[in-house]
């Protein structure tokens, strides 16, 4: 949320995909360092303790999560700066699946190329993800001049320009009061709030609420969304039969499922998003979210009857038809929900704020990946004869944990 407002104030796409990057390449030589400290046999780097180990490791952490928050919203921001519809939700179609392909291919490096056991070989992941991050800031300021263009073939950043940002917000707030904009950091934050209320015209100020409204029901999604990376490695990991007679799926490897389905699923995505225009179909953001709760409910419906099977039946171990099943589901649901949220806030948020409003976007996975972590501490393994959610429900079994996520 913090570099969004910077990102909105001071800079251009240009200048904050550059600083992006710049912070991710960073990240990644910083991660390297930390990684090669590391020794299992080594007791100092074994603890949970300020070391220089986890000290550098806290850094990169920091690094990456300064470089992905410039990147994601100046990306974004270019992609919102289309100006049909249509073409907008179709970049974001194609920009999704592009994250993904990314997920996939560093989950195959850490996973299956690595593993659990090869950590020398952690130092030079980082340092691989390094030059690739390298290389693509390259191709960016090779390629920019030439494609960030408009239909005229004006180049985006003059239209966007820091300068015309900053001088639009700083008109808007000379009209609220007699204050100077330099005495604006000497304002508490119920007054800065009240401000930037103030700055905002009433269609605005009315965007704002469905904004908030919107905020609420994705980060509801995600709780359950988040699930995947939690509560369902637990479950596969506990019973899933894993063993293809010449190999056995480590457990992490399953979290390849979701991007995959997402590649695999995006091109019938947007020719469904055409087909539906063509029939002139209204489907927008809102209803898109709908589907993506539909979606949802029915993977947690399918893991609840699964989990009464497996409580019922004793059953230890399934088949990993199930799981793709549910990754499938999920998927869907995850693109209607994600293309709807992109096309929501470029809908919604002011040209001033965007990158603010998109910050907000993205922190809904935070706020929801938290709160997931806390449900997926009362799933239930073998020990457990039940376990009670803050006092209010008895959770004795699979079937009662995934309704409890379906809800």
């Amino acid at each position: 949320m913090l570099i969004g407002y910077i990102s909105d104030k001071y800079m251009n796409n240009s200048q904050a995909i550059t600083i992006g990057f710049i912070s991710m390449i960073v990240s990644q030589f910083i991660l390297s360092f930390s990684s090669s400290l590391y020794s299992p046999s080594n007791n100092e780097y074994n603890n949970f303790i300020f070391n220089l180990q986890n000290m550098t490791f806290a850094l990169g952490m920091f690094f990456l999560a300064l470089g992905t928050s410039f990147a994601n919203l100046s990306i974004t921001h270019i992609i919102n700066t289309i100006n049909d519809d249509d073409s907008r939700v179709q970049a974001f179609s194609i920009y999704y699946p592009i994250v993904n392909f990314g997920v996939i291919i560093g989950i195959i490096i850490m996973s299956v190329i690595i593993g659990e056991n090869n950590y020398p070989l952690y130092k030079w992941s980082f340092l691989l993800f390094g030059i690739i991050s390298m290389a693509g800031l390259i191709v960016f300021h090779m390629l920019k001049n030439k494609y960030l263009v408009d239909n005229h073939g004006k180049l985006m950043k003059d239209e966007h320009s820091s300068n015309s940002i900053k001088d639009e917000s700083n008109k808007h707030l000379h009209k609220l009061s007699s204050q100077s904009i330099t005495k604006i950091k000497d304002l508490n934050l119920k007054e800065r709030i009240l401000l930037f209320k103030r700055s905002l015209s009433q269609k605005e100020k009315d965007r704002l609420t469905v904004f908030i409204i919107f905020l609420i029901i994705i980060t509801i999604y995600r709780i359950g969304y988040s699930q995947t990376s939690i509560a369902m490695i637990f479950f596969i990991d506990f019973h899933v039969e894993r063993d293809l007679y010449f190999f056995k799926v480590p457990v992490q490897l399953f979290c390849i499922l979701n991007p995959i389905f997402i590649l695999i699923l995006s091109p019938i995505f947007i020719k469904f998003n055409n087909k539906i225009n063509e029939r002139e179909i209204e489907l927008g953001s809102i209803k898109k979210t709908i589907v993506a709760m539909i979606f949802i409910t029915l993977c947690f419906t399918l893991m609840s009857v699964i989990g009464y099977y497996i409580d019922i039946n004793a059953v230890d171990k399934i088949s990993i038809f199930w799981i793709l099943l549910f990754e499938m589901l999920l998927a869907i649901s995850e693109l209607f929900s994600s293309i709807a949220g992109y096309s929501l806030v470029a809908d919604l948020s002011p040209e001033k704020y965007y990158s603010l409003y998109f910050g907000f976007y993205l922190a809904t996975r935070s706020i929801a990946m938290f709160l997931s972590g806390i449900i997926s501490a009362f799933f239930p393994d073998k020990m457990d004869a039940g376990l009670i959610l803050n006092n209010i429900v008895m959770i004795n079994g699979l079937m009662d944990y995934f309704l409890i996520c379906n809800i």
